[in-house]
């Protein structure tokens, strides 16, 4: 489909008429992201927050995903695991046996006899695995997922064409989390009042920055950019059709990180966008290319820090008859963002990336039949650079994007998770 162009018109379900998020949702967010920043094979990238911005503590993030509610224990156990797991075992760092043992519930005595128990472990389970071949991360997103159900993505019921939408406003957050809100916006030289309504919104376009590079790491930052680059390859021995359904852009959402995912179509005047009729649209699991609503939500610790409200532009075909899939998106517009209690008309200024998904030829007995790759290249604009004098304390954009690593990187593994059956 053509660029689109145009003002964009919020012609979507606002945030505070969404339904209350599940219980244990933002437990759920807070605990892992806690996972992922003590385990950054960086350094943890908190370590240069103040005090009052530390995210839970490890052994605490662990004690909570053992009292999440429903079924999150045991998708926030996996996602945990793997990490833990891929810490000791991958890159052979001893201080996490510790809370990986206290994760599984199990007493550790030699940590070299653990760590070998583990491998051999993992080892007997992958399937087609080389006997002497180093375990890899892929081997152990497997290893922890593959029990996980995997339901095959269902069509949403359609919007209704009669439902008035309602106007776009911001969430009022819990009056007990109104303390640790206002030295947070204290650090990051905000104020908690009402924004200036913002001026006419343009169409950003994402940069020429956002390369995709073929040799990178799971997830790094470019210091001078600031661009983010999440690189994920892994296996799947799926069905060719339930993965078209689940890479399917459509079915990112609603989770734990996505409250909305839709598709959408400019509306007559190309001013807006409106959903997609249902039957308009194609069948999940089929081409389509078009534009794309997503809502993304994260946590810091246990309250909504930041969320961002995306239209995305989508090439996503399908080749049967071949078995391989090829999904490009690039970021249209930032409808807006919301840091803390803070709304803007802005908040991301580059989201590009693709996925594709290839036979094996010849795969090994019982071993994955499938090749995928998931490169995500993201940048967070600096929210600060018109509302604070100078000398500004660091930008928020920058936080972010320092954070985006581990960030990008656990909403990434969220969306892999669905591969292993």
């Amino acid at each position: 489909m053509p660029r689109l162009r145009g003002l964009m018109a919020i012609t979507r379900q606002s945030d505070s008429f969404l339904p209350e998020r599940d219980p244990g949702v933002h437990e759920y967010r807070a605990s892992l992201l806690s996972v992922f920043l003590h385990t950054d094979p960086r350094g943890d990238a908190s370590l240069a927050l103040p005090p009052e911005m530390q995210p839970l503590p490890l052994s605490e993030a662990i004690e909570l995903i053992h009292q999440l509610p429903g079924g999150r224990t045991e998708e926030a156990l996996a996602t945990a695991e793997f990490k833990l797991a891929s810490a000791v075992l991958v890159e052979q760092r001893d201080e996490f046996i510790h809370h990986l043992a206290n994760l599984l519930g199990v007493e550790v005595g030699d940590p070299a006899a653990f760590r070998r128990a583990l491998t051999e472990s993992i080892q007997e389970t992958v399937p087609g695995q080389i006997p002497g071949r180093f375990l890899s991360y892929d081997d152990i997103r497997n290893f922890a997922y593959r029990g996980l159900a995997n339901p095959a993505p269902t069509e949403p019921p359609p919007p209704t064409e009669q439902t008035p939408v309602p106007p776009l406003v911001y969430p009022v957050y819990p009056t007990r989390e109104r303390g640790l809100r206002k030295a947070l916006l204290q650090v990051m030289g905000l104020t908690a009042k009402t924004p200036t309504p913002p001026e006419e919104a343009r169409v950003r376009s994402a940069p020429q920055a956002a390369r995709f590079l073929t040799s990178r790491p799971e997830s790094t930052v470019d210091l001078e950019t600031l661009v983010t680059t999440v690189d994920i390859p892994s296996e799947s021995r799926c069905d060719f059709a339930l993965l078209a359904r689940t890479l399917d852009p459509r079915s990112w959402g609603p989770s734990p990180f996505w409250p909305e995912c839709f598709q959408v179509e400019p509306t007559p005047d190309g001013r807006g966008f409106v959903p997609v009729p249902a039957a308009k649209a194609t069948l999940r699991g089929t081409d389509w290319h078009g534009a794309l609503f997503e809502h993304v939500e994260w946590n810091w610790n246990t309250f909504r820090a930041a969320s961002f409200r995306n239209f995305l532009n989508i090439d996503y075909t399908v080749d049967e008859p071949h078995q391989t899939i090829d999904m490009r998106f690039s970021l249209f517009s930032c409808e807006g963002s919301e840091l803390f209690v803070v709304s803007f008309d802005r908040g991301i200024d580059v989201d590009a990336g693709f996925q594709t998904v290839a036979p094996i030829p010849n795969p090994r007995a019982g071993g994955p039949r499938f090749q995928l790759r998931t490169v995500k290249n993201i940048r967070y604009s600096d929210l600060l650079d018109r509302r604070t004098r100078p000398p500004a304390a660091l930008g928020s954009g920058q936080i972010l994007s320092h954070l985006a690593p581990v960030v990008v990187g656990l909403w990434m593994n969220e969306l892999v998770k669905k591969l292993y059956c």
